[in-house]
């Protein structure tokens, strides 16, 4: 009977000093998070700084006769990445409806056309970044006059003027 007390006392011991540990971990967790709240730290560069470097690019690129590419800022709501995917994916030849910011079936259909042009496999199913940044690095067009067979095959998109083999 006595060893089974001492070992419950022993093990409820074990158990305090996890517990104190795990305190100390949250502990030092909560001064991290408000240490960074408060510093700001981490945090990338303000639009005012990107403009500022914008202006620098400009600037020294004013004495070459190159074209100066500058990184677009992310679009920060679903609507304008949608908007803005839309308008890449008409840059690109692969869609031809409306900019409307809603991510339709003819949205979805377009940027499964463009991925396939351009070999690359990603979901499509909702928009995201990385899908912007894709056809954002693509230059020229990527979607011909006709649709990808793939596509035809399956019967998502009408083959024109004539039949998929």
């Amino acid at each position: 009977m006595r060893a089974d007390l001492a070992a419950a006392i022993n093990w409820f011991n074990a158990l305090d000093r996890v517990r104190a540990h795990l305190l100390v971990l949250a502990a030092a967790a909560i001064c991290l998070c408000v240490l960074s709240y408060a510093t700001g730290w981490p945090q990338g560069p303000r639009p005012a700084e990107l403009e500022a470097q914008a202006a620098v690019v400009l600037a020294q690129g004013a004495s070459v006769p190159r074209m100066a590419v500058l990184p677009t800022p992310a679009p920060r709501d679903m609507d304008s990445l949608v908007r803005e995917i839309q308008r890449q994916l008409i840059r690109v030849g692969c869609y031809h409806g409306e900019v409307s910011g809603r991510w339709s079936a003819q949205s979805r259909l377009a940027m499964q056309a463009f991925t396939e042009q351009v070999n690359a496999k990603l979901p499509v199913d909702r928009p995201d970044q990385i899908l912007l940044r894709l056809i954002e690095g693509h230059q020229g067009r990527a979607c011909g006059a006709r649709p990808p067979l793939s596509l035809v095959r399956e019967g998502r998109l009408p083959a024109q003027g004539g039949k998929a083999d």
